[in-house]
């Protein structure tokens, strides 16, 4: 029995247990790929079984920048509107209207977004969608997993060698988007350390951005965490204090996450609305190129705003490394120590 049978095979009960699809109400056409505009991301992994949607954006909120990154499921479709589903909705709810030259999602208090998102989020489909990743396969059995709240393991699996597309994201989640397209294409969520994945083919790498280019943003940068009026470097107990490292040779960015690391080079740099304020274009190995926005705050103590769907979403000012010393170091309390 080949694999795309095994496969299928596996997952037949899921999919007449779930009667997502409205009869005659499937679009035309495969519409996976990455739709991406200023400041967000629309990923879609369309399957048989079901379809996967994952959407990254920022919104204005306040003086910083609010965030979404949302994993879910098609609940429903029609011709024009998918309902969308998944753990990551509640309390709210969102729908994604399909128009022959654009997605527009709209809905109310969707608990992967911050407090404030406004609520309609359009992606043009004037240009052509960018590609899932194609995966290898690296373990000897890979099991689907539901995008419900515990993830639950479904019986459709893939085996070591088999080839899948992959969605994935600047951060690196431990489940992403995927689907097996054999004589019936499955989709679901996939272990990322299962996968060996290339980029999706392009007709030519980025150019990194010149070195010269890149003098203004060079060097160290360390997190600042808002306290009262002021901020203060935080010193969690047993991760790394955030921080990022502008490399103008080779044009890179080395960036501190906390408890794991990343780089990505610099394949954009454009001027930004404001005295000092950049887009940038951060491209990691093998990945897709993520859009961060850089304002100065306050350019005599050096600190700056970073805003992305990914690698900054969760992480927004910094304070030049040289004058970091004009701001108290803040440490975890409690923390237990190696001997406790």
């Amino acid at each position: 029995m080949g694999n795309a049978m095994r496969h299928w095979m596996g997952l037949v009960g899921w999919v007449v247990g779930m009667g997502a699809l409205t009869a005659g109400a499937q679009p035309a056409g495969d519409v996976t790929g990455v739709y991406k505009k200023e400041g967000g991301k629309l990923a879609i992994v369309q399957g048989d079984n079901e379809t996967l949607v994952h959407y990254q954006g920022s919104f204005p909120q306040g003086d910083s920048a609010g965030t979404c990154e949302c994993t879910l499921v098609v609940k429903s479709k029609t011709a024009t509107r998918w309902t969308l589903a998944g753990p990551d909705l509640a309390p709210g709810k969102l729908s994604l209207d399909v128009a022959p030259g654009r997605f527009v999602l709209t809905g109310a208090n969707p608990g992967c977004c911050g407090a404030g998102w406004p609520g309609r989020e359009e992606f043009s489909r004037a240009q052509a969608a960018t590609p899932p990743a194609s995966c290898k396969v690296s373990a000897p059995r890979v099991y689907f997993q539901a995008t419900d709240e515990g993830n639950t393991q479904r019986k459709a699996y893939v085996v070591q060698g088999d080839t899948v597309e992959a969605y994935l994201p600047a951060t690196e989640p431990d489940l992403v988007p995927a689907r097996f397209k054999g004589k019936k294409t499955t989709a679901g969520l996939l272990q990322r350390t299962q996968l060996e994945c290339t980029a999706a083919p392009a007709a030519a790498a980025p150019p990194a951005v010149k070195a010269e280019q890149l003098q203004p943003l060079a060097g160290k940068w360390v997190e600042l965490t808002k306290k009262g009026k002021g901020y203060v470097i935080y010193k969690p107990c047993s991760a790394e204090t955030r921080a990022f490292t502008v490399q103008p040779d080779g044009a890179r960015m080395e960036i501190q996450l906390g408890q794991e690391s990343t780089s990505a080079r610099v394949t954009k740099l454009q001027p930004g609305a404001g005295t000092g304020a950049y887009v940038l274009e951060l491209t990691p190995e093998g990945g897709q190129g993520e859009q961060v926005e850089w304002k100065v705050t306050d350019a005599a103590k050096g600190i700056v705003s970073l805003t992305s769907p990914g690698l900054f979403s969760q992480s927004h000012t910094y304070v030049r490394d040289a004058k970091k010393g004009a701001f108290r170091v803040e440490a975890e309390k409690n923390c237990e120590s190696e001997h406790d």
